[in-house]
């Protein structure tokens, strides 16, 4: 018994008898039946042309909407431009680092410090607290 190279389809015998003829044909269209699983025309028809691997169609797997319009309405990340009202959800920082200045926030007290060293706080009563030697000039 012969069969074919990618689905083992049995080939009917040349010469073989009617009824030999049948019983494979219709064991290869039963073959194929299942293994098209119920597939329409129309779902092959959009599949018509492509070459994708499974791989690539599950990267799709889930999409509920047009891949690239998802893609467009996100912004950069470097240098993004906005139109309208942005809004950007509150952030909990309590140190930025200005090179050699940082300035801390602890317990409502803002600290001042350069070289790891706190040289001045300015606390929620307004309270300014100077470490060093303090220098003004100019009028309050």
């Amino acid at each position: 018994m012969t069969t074919t190279t990618n689905y083992s389809f049995t080939l009917p015998t040349v010469g073989g008898s009617t009824d030999q003829w049948g019983t494979n044909l219709n064991a290869n269209w039963t073959s194929i039946d299942t293994l098209l699983g119920g597939t329409n025309a129309t779902e092959f028809a959009i599949l018509d042309g492509a070459t994708v691997t499974t791989v690539e169609v599950n990267y799709v797997s889930g999409v509920t909407s047009a891949i690239q319009t998802q893609l467009d309405a996100k912004s950069l990340i470097a240098s993004p431009t906005f139109t309208g009202t942005a809004t950007i959800p509150t952030a909990a920082i309590t140190t930025a680092d200005f090179g050699d200045w940082t300035v801390t926030e602890d317990a409502g007290v803002l600290k001042f410090a350069t070289g790891g060293v706190n040289k001045m706080s300015l606390d929620a009563s307004g309270n300014l607290t100077v470490t060093g030697n303090v220098n003004t000039a100019g009028t309050i």
